[in-house]
C-alpha cells in the first residue's frame, strides 16, 4: 500500500503537457489511486434487498464527460464495484459539446443510461426533457447525508422544491486568478495577494505586458460562469434571482461590463475578451493573469513538478471591486438518476461514491478539476497541503459562494447564446459599446420573456 506521500509523487509526474492539452491523464497515476483509495461501506436504504445475493450483477450505466473528469472515474471504476458487490459500473464518455444533445436523444428513444452529468444550469432543462427524476425518497431511505454541501449548490440541483442530482465538484466561480511570478518579478510589480483590487490588476497587467507575445491579462468576456462572477465585484448580475429579469441595464453590471471592454480597448492589456487558448498561451509563459475556477491547481502543480511549466506561477481569490466587493458565483458538475432506470436505488450509489470528502480531495492531486462541492473537503488539511487557495476561499467567503442565477423558463442555451453573441459584438468593437450593451439587455430580456421549455 502507498502512503498518501507516494501517492502524491506519483500522481504529480502522471500528467505531461501533451496529456495535459489533449485531456488525457497518465494511467498510473490511475492505477495508484485506485489501489490505495480507502475502502468504506455502501449505503443502503431500509428494505433494500442486497444485490450481494444477485446471481447476476446489476449493471449501472453512467455517461460522464469525456476527458479528465471520465479518466479519474474509470480510475475507481474497480474501487466502486469492490465497495457495491452485485453491482457493475459501465462508463459511457461522451465530449463535453456533445454530452447533452446525446442524452436527450437517448433519453427520447428510451436508451438512455442510469446516471447523466449535469451541470446547474441544466436541472430545469433535463426535467422538462424527461431525464432526471427527483432524489428526495432515495436520500431520505439512504439516509444520505446533505448537510456538507454548500446550500447555494444544493438550491441550484432543486427544481420544484425537489432535488435532482448530487454535486461530484463545485468551486466559486472563475474566482481563481492564476499568474506568473517570474513575469512580475522581471516587469518589476508585485505578486497579488488577497487584498488586491481591480486597480491593482490593471497596474501589474500594464507592467507586464508587451504585445504582441506577452500580454498582462486574459479574461473571458462570454459565458454564464465567468460574465456573473465578474459583474459581482462591480455589484451587479447578468439577471436577478429569480431567472426573470435581465440585469444587464443596471449601472453595476455596466460597470463591470466597462471594466472588461477596457481592459482590451483602453488599458491595452488583454489582446480580446475570447478566452481561446488562454491556458496553452499561460502553460508557454506568455500571460501575465488570467482567471478561472480553482480547477487547474491540480493541474498546474502536476506540470510544474513535471518540469512542463517553468516559471514560478500561483492563485489568488479575485480582486476586490470599487464598492469593496468581490465576485463570486457557486458552480458544479453533479449526477443524477434517469427516468429510464430499472434501479434507480442502486444507480444512486454511484452518486454517493462520486460525493465523498476522499473523492473530492483526491480527484484534485489526479488533476481532474475542483474539488468537490463539501464545506469538508475545501477546509481539509490534506487537500490545502496542495495550494492554500481553497481555504483562502472559505476564509473570503464565509457564507459559502453566491447563488448561481438561470432562466426560470428554463430557456438556458437559447439565454446563454443570445448573451454571448452580443457581448463578442461589443468587445471585436462591431458595435459601440454603450449600444451594444443596451442591445444584449433587450435580446436576453425577449428570451427570459418566452413561454418556459416543455
Amino acid at each position: 500500500m502507498f502512503s498518501k506521500d507516494d501517492l502524491r509523487a506519483t500522481v504529480g509526474h502522471a500528467v505531461s503537457r501533451r496529456q495535459f492539452l489533449t485531456g488525457s491523464l497518465a494511467a498510473t497515476g490511475a492505477l495508484v489511486l485506485s489501489a490505495c483509495a480507502p475502502a468504506a461501506a455502501p449505503a443502503s436504504g431500509e428494505g433494500e434487498e442486497s444485490t450481494a445475493s444477485s446471481e447476476e450483477p446489476i449493471t449501472i450505466l453512467f455517461h460522464t464527460r469525456l476527458g479528465t473528469h471520465a479518466d479519474w472515474h474509470i480510475s475507481r471504476q474497480d474501487l466502486f464495484e469492490e465497495q457495491n458487490p452485485g453491482l457493475k459500473l459501465e462508463i459511457d464518455e461522451l465530449p463535453g459539446n456533445e454530452m447533452y444533445s446525446k442524452i436527450y436523444a437517448l433519453s427520447a428513444s428510451g436508451t438512455v443510461g442510469d446516471v447523466v452529468w449535469t451541470y446547474l444550469n441544466n436541472p430545469p432543462e433535463h426535467k422538462a426533457k424527461g431525464v432526471l427524476i427527483p432524489l428526495d425518497d432515495i436520500v431520505a431511505a439512504k439516509n444520505f447525508d446533505l448537510s456538507n454541501f454548500w446550500d447555494s449548490l444544493l438550491a441550484a440541483l432543486t427544481v420544484d422544491g425537489e432535488l435532482h442530482a448530487i454535486p461530484n465538484h463545485g468551486h466559486y466561480g472563475t474566482t481563481a486568478y492564476y499568474h506568473n511570478k517570474t513575469l512580475m518579478e522581471e516587469a518589476g510589480v508585485e505578486a497579488p495577494d488577497s487584498d488586491w483590487t481591480t486597480a491593482d490588476l490593471v497596474t501589474i497587467a500594464a507592467a507586464i505586458t508587451a504585445p504582441p507575445e506577452v500580454w498582462g491579462m486574459r479574461s473571458s468576456g462570454t459565458g454564464q460562469e465567468h460574465i456573473p462572477s465578474y459583474l459581482r465585484i462591480f455589484g451587479g448580475d447578468a439577471l436577478n434571482e429569480e431567472g426573470t429579469m435581465s440585469l444587464l441595464d443596471q449601472e453595476e453590471s455596466i460597470a463591470g461590463l466597462r471594466w472588461l471592454y477596457d481592459l482590451q480597448h483602453t488599458h491595452e492589456v488583454d489582446p480580446c475578451q475570447c478566452g481561446d487558448e488562454t491556458v496553452n498561451n499561460f502553460v508557454a509563459g506568455t500571460v501575465g493573469i488570467h482567471n478561472t475556477t480553482t480547477g487547474l491547481i491540480g493541474r498546474y502543480t502536476n506540470m510544474k513538478n513535471e518540469g512542463e511549466i517553468e516559471f514560478d506561477w500561483d492563485a489568488v481569490v479575485g480582486p476586490v471591486g470599487p464598492t469593496d466587493l468581490r465576485g463570486s458565483q457557486v458552480s458544479a458538475a453533479a449526477f443524477g438518476i434517469t427516468g429510464n432506470s430499472e434501479h434507480p436505488s442502486e444507480a444512486f450509489q454511484v452518486l454517493d461514491f462520486y460525493s465523498t470528502k476522499e473523492d473530492g480531495i483526491e480527484h484534485v492531486f489526479f488533476g481532474a478539476g475542483s474539488p468537490g462541492g463539501r464545506k469538508d473537503v475545501w477546509e481539509s488539511d490534506e487537500l490545502n497541503s496542495i495550494h492554500p487557495i481553497f481555504r483562502m476561499h472559505q476564509e473570503i467567503y464565509p457564507e459559502g459562494p453566491r447563488k448561481w442565477h438561470r432562466p426560470a423558463n428554463a430557456r438556458t442555451q437559447e439565454f446563454v447564446n443570445t448573451m454571448n453573441n452580443n457581448l463578442q459584438a461589443i468587445w471585436t468593437g462591431a458595435v459601440e459599446f454603450a449600444e451594444g450593451v443596451e442591445r444584449t439587455h433587450l435580446l436576453v430580456q425577449e428570451v427570459l420573456d418566452k413561454e418556459p421549455l416543455v
